[in-house]
């Protein structure tokens, strides 16, 4: 348990014990939390959501300060609290997750509808002339989130938008009078579409589909839809989930020409950069706050832990013409920091490396000095202290020459047949010889022996190296052809 002690103590120290990982841990968790705020911000899971969230609230400031009543009391209440949120919402919780995926979906170009224009004006006097005469209209007017994984079916049209081409789809025994046209671009994109229906029964009501489907598309997009009653001949609108039914005809287009200022409004760049940082401003800000506490609470409460690793020297970069005979001690031992036990669950010696500097090694012993900057980790973690900060190691250095092979035989061939001639493939090797000695002339084969050869061969051969020579390529095949003929 942590008391109100411990609390105050680690804000006093904040400053020393941040790594660059917090912040990004910080960034993250806002992201998360701001979606979710604009999520709930126009749905009627909001209020439950923000109890649950005093409740966890209350919980974490009770498990920090140790107020045991308190503690018994939510430990169980918030625990069940979030079971019940899940059952009962889990119809919002998916529609979360779908939002989620929206955010990165809106468009980037959109042609948008402008205030007072020719396109907005035949708009509404398609939904005055269907209203007075009571024909059902669903008009949806694409903001700049797409609705394309949000509706059904529909017809593609690409059609110039004008009162005729409205009264038409939504005549009474048209094709698309019950479906719905979404406007898109300053164009009809598309009719008879299905979109998705609320369960808001308090914000539709005792209205019909239509209104329900315009109040659900509402809730998931930035759409902005006009609906005509069949029944009554009202017109409603929607925008955030929310609806609102219009006493006279001429609001229409006051609703009309206030979506449109918000949502494309005519700006500089100056001023779009200002709306940009303004715009849910303390929304952001609040998300900020709220997971700047989640962090505080949940990780640097968790205090930073240390850990020792035996780590063994990285060889890899280790030169072609260098070979270390021995060094001493064989690894370092590292001790490392970072935030709360669990964050070395998955880590082991593997994941720290040594990178030594071979470059300037010289023949013999050589000392080599071991610093921070030449230890290397996952990012989250800090090198505390090392030891020891100096290596010995003899090296022993080479240089590369190119030799002839040399075919050597042993024994005698049967009756008159005579070795005419012995050729090795390949017929010379590259060899690294130590500094300080000199080269060979040649590298020897193993003897061949020729007491039981009759006719011409290839055979595999080894090698005599010399000691203290290696080859380049230790794998590489030598075989020997021998030409043998009868002789006369």
């Amino acid at each position: 348990m942590f008391s109100m002690f411990n609390v105050v103590n680690n804000l006093v120290k904040l400053k020393g014990n941040l790594y660059i990982t917090d912040f990004f841990d910080i960034f993250i968790i806002t992201l998360l939390i701001y979606s979710l705020f604009l999520f709930l911000r126009n749905t009627r899971t909001l209020m439950v959501f923000l109890g649950l969230a005093i409740a966890a609230a209350l919980y974490i400031l009770a498990k920090s300060f140790n107020l045991y009543v308190t503690l018994l009391a939510l430990r169980y209440f918030v625990g069940v609290s979030v079971l019940i949120f899940v059952i009962i919402f889990q119809n919002e919780i998916r529609k979360y997750f779908e939002f989620l995926g929206l955010i990165g979906s809106r468009q980037l170009k959109v042609l948008p509808l402008t205030s007072r224009s020719p396109v907005t004006s035949e708009i509404i006097q398609a939904c005055v002339r269907m209203a007075q005469a009571r024909i059902g209209v669903l008009i949806v007017i694409q903001g700049k989130d797409s609705l394309d994984q949000h509706i059904d079916g529909g017809v593609a049209l690409d059609g110039v938008i004008s009162e005729e081409l409205l009264s038409s789809i939504f005549e009474p025994h048209s094709y698309g009078h019950d479906g719905a046209v979404v406007i898109n671009n300053n164009r009809v994109s598309k009719f008879a579409t299905h979109l998705p229906l609320s369960t808001n029964f308090k914000e539709v009501g005792k209205h019909g589909t239509r209104h329900g489907a315009a109040v659900g598309i509402t809730e998931i997009t930035d759409s902005f839809c006009i609906v005509v009653s069949e029944e009554t001949g009202k017109i409603s609108v929607t925008k955030d989930g929310k609806m609102k039914t219009l006493q006279e005809f001429t609001d229409l287009e006051k609703e009309f020409e206030k979506y449109i200022k918000s949502k494309f409004p005519k700006s500089t760049k100056e001023n779009k950069l200002s709306r940009i940082i303004k715009q849910d401003f303390l929304l952001r800000i609040g998300s900020l706050a709220v997971a700047g506490i989640i962090w505080f609470f949940a990780a640097y409460q968790a205090g930073i832990v240390e850990k020792t690793y035996n780590v063994p020297l990285d060889t890899l970069k280790l030169p072609k013409n260098v070979i270390i005979e021995e060094y001493s001690p064989k690894d370092v031992k590292i001790r490392v920091s970072t935030r709360g036990e669990n964050s070395f669950k998955e880590i082991s010696a593997k994941d720290f490396r040594i990178n030594m500097d071979f470059s300037n090694l010289q023949n013999g012993v050589n000392k080599l000095s071991v610093t921070k900057n030449i230890i290397t980790g996952p990012a989250n973690f800090s090198i505390t202290s090392f030891e020891p900060n100096l290596i010995l190691l003899t090296a022993k250095k080479y240089y590369l020459v190119e030799l002839p092979i040399s075919v050597k035989t042993t024994g005698k061939l049967k009756g008159r047949l005579t070795l005419t001639a012995t050729e090795a493939e390949p017929k010379s090797l590259r060899v690294w010889v130590p500094e300080g000695v000199e080269p060979p002339i040649e590298i020897p084969t193993e003897p061949l022996d020729l007491t039981d050869k009759s006719e011409s061969t290839v055979t595999p051969v080894k090698l005599l190296l010399p000691e203290g020579l290696r080859l380049e390529n230790d794998s590489i095949s030598i075989s020997v052809a021998l030409t043998i003929e009868p002789g006369k």
